[in-house]
């Protein structure tokens, strides 16, 4: 019994988990912004209490006991249990809070993501938005993002996805390029058209659905890119017909800059969708988001 209420010292409790997370007496003492001593006293004393080793101490560094790699767990699931008891209490309490970071691709950050910033801003004035779009130098989530909005599944482990939707394309072209090639009537024919496509994919194969019965058209053409915004110019410059999600082209189809083809039977696999860290108790914070992020991809569809 008398070793429970220093069992409970959080101190000596955290001190340990970073011990056992750096492997070093050194390393934890900068992260706690101490000195190795104190470290070490920390360590003994915890040991101490419970009658029982959890380091294997060396000139080359520490290492976990068996008993020690048992209490690491429990450790961590205790900070587990106690981030999700904080985050579900803020959620009720003070509603959307803190700062979110998200990662996106370039395209879909400009088209869809930054419209909606200035009002997810207004709604909800105690989030503070870091929108991320370039290649991070590890995995997002280690990166310290809250969401990645993605239309492929992020590398990194223990993730869990929202569905926002499916992502609408449109096939078109200049009228330019249709005065001088004509306009196909069939998905069949695009076989014999410049079809810029995008090279992230390969075979280059257009999808088209007519009720339940599906078309696959493999196209050809004289340049391709990864970038839908460098494919709608070639298109507007009458290069060739294109395939691209409709929101990045939506303002050149207002203005009849661009025509659309097979309309209502272009259909497309891809789906977006939103990535975020396992937890029991989502951040309100990135409840917001997804919440307006869906509704937002419905309007576009």
């Amino acid at each position: 019994m008398s070793s429970l209420p220093t069992l409970r010292d959080l101190n000596k409790l955290n001190t340990f988990v970073r011990v056992a997370e750096r492997r070093s007496f050194t390393q934890a003492a900068r992260d706690l912004r101490t000195t190795p001593s104190v470290v070490s006293k920390h360590m003994s004393e915890l040991e101490d209490t419970l009658g029982f080793s959890l380091l294997n101490r060396s000139p080359h560094g520490v290492t976990l006991t068996e008993a020690g790699k048992h209490l690491f767990g429990n450790c961590l699931q205790l900070l587990e249990n106690l981030d999700e008891f904080v985050t579900e209490t803020r959620n009720v309490q003070t509603g959307p809070y803190g700062s979110l970071r998200i990662h996106a691709t370039t395209s879909y950050a400009r088209w869809i993501l930054a419209p909606l910033m200035p009002d997810f801003i207004r709604r909800y004035p105690q989030i503070r938005v870091d929108l991320i779009t370039e290649s991070l130098s590890r995995d997002p989530i280690e990166d310290g993002c809250d969401v990645i909005v993605a239309n492929t599944k992020p590398t990194a482990p223990g993730l869990v996805e929202r569905d926002i939707g499916p992502i609408r394309h449109v096939v078109c072209a200049s009228s330019s390029y249709f005065r001088r090639h004509g306009k196909p009537g069939e998905p069949q024919d695009l076989r014999g058209h410049n079809c810029l496509a995008d090279s992230s994919f390969s075979p280059r194969k257009w999808l088209f659905k007519k009720g339940s019965r599906e078309i696959t058209v493999e196209v050809r053409g004289s340049f391709s890119s990864n970038s839908s915004a460098i494919l709608t110019q070639a298109a507007l410059d009458g290069v060739g017909i294109i395939k691209v999600p409709r929101y990045t082209v939506r303002a050149e189809l207002a203005k009849g800059k661009l025509k659309p083809i097979f309309e209502d039977i272009t259909h497309s696999q891809e789906r977006m969708r939103a990535y975020y860290s396992k937890t029991k108790y989502l951040p309100a914070k990135t409840l917001a988001f997804i919440d307006l992020l869906q509704t937002a991809m419905k309007s576009q569809n």
